[in-house]
Order: C-alpha cells, then sequence, then structure tokens
C-alpha cells in the first residue's frame, strides 16, 4: 500500500492567530485564509507540502464544546482501490466507519474520505484524490 500523510487537523481557538503564528514560526503558508474571512470556506489550514496540510479547526468544529482537544483528526492519502480494500479490512475486523464524504478539501483540493476511531479514539481519516486513483 502506498501511503502518505494528507493533513492534520487542530482545534483552536484563534484560527486568524494559530495562521498567523504558523506561518511566522514555520513559514506555514495559509490556504483559504480570504475565503474563510469571507465565510465561504469554514476553516484555514497551513500548506506544509504539496501533498500535506495543517488544518485549522474553529470552535464550531471542535468534539467536545468546552475545550479543544487536539489532534481532531489525521489523515492518509491512498488510492481508490486502497480505501475500497481498507472498507474491506474495516468490515471484517467490526471497526465502524464514523464519517464518510464524497467531497471533502485537503491537501490535494477535494477528495473523498472515510474517518474511523484508532483503539485510543483518535479519529483517522482516509481518503484518495480522484485526480490520482
Amino acid at each position: 500500500m502506498h501511503i502518505t500523510l494528507d493533513h492534520i487537523v487542530l482545534e483552536v481557538r484563534d484560527v486568524e492567530s494559530t495562521a498567523a503564528f504558523y506561518e511566522r514560526v514555520l513559514g506555514l503558508e495559509p490556504v483559504r485564509l480570504a475565503e474563510f474571512r469571507a465565510g465561504e470556506a469554514p476553516f484555514v489550514s497551513g500548506r506544509v507540502s504539496g501533498e500535506t496540510l495543517v488544518d485549522y479547526f474553529p470552535h464550531d468544529f471542535w468534539r467536545d464544546k468546552a475545550r479543544p482537544q487536539n489532534p481532531n483528526h489525521f489523515c492518509f492519502t491512498v488510492s481508490r482501490r486502497e480505501v475500497a480494500n481498507l472498507r474491506r479490512r474495516l468490515a471484517r475486523r467490526g471497526i465502524p466507519i464514523t464519517r464518510q464524504s464524497k467531497r471533502n478539501f485537503g491537501a490535494q483540493g477535494w477528495g473523498v474520505s472515510l474517518y474511523f476511531d484508532d483503539p485510543d479514539g483518535v479519529s483517522v481519516e482516509v481518503r484518495y484524490y480522484r485526480h490520482n486513483g
């Protein structure tokens, strides 16, 4: 299986100050900041590389609305075939899919995702992009 890290999600108190911090300190260029400010994107990301982002989730996306829990989730990118294989492996092991999306924003644009929890309750997203099979 060829697998790469697509993104990590942080639950943050102030999206814009977090984006500015990671840009200043690590040079992570903000992604979709203007769209976020215009109310057209639900969160902002920082670009690590062409294939990897750090997403900054505002309060509306926090799992526990009282306080941030980090990381919210992390995401791997695989092929469409590998997502199908993963579905079968999860079913065989009795691991429920907790969420699915046919149009979900990630490091390489819009992809198809499924989510499941690891044994410690960390949410894991696995996705494929239509442009790379």
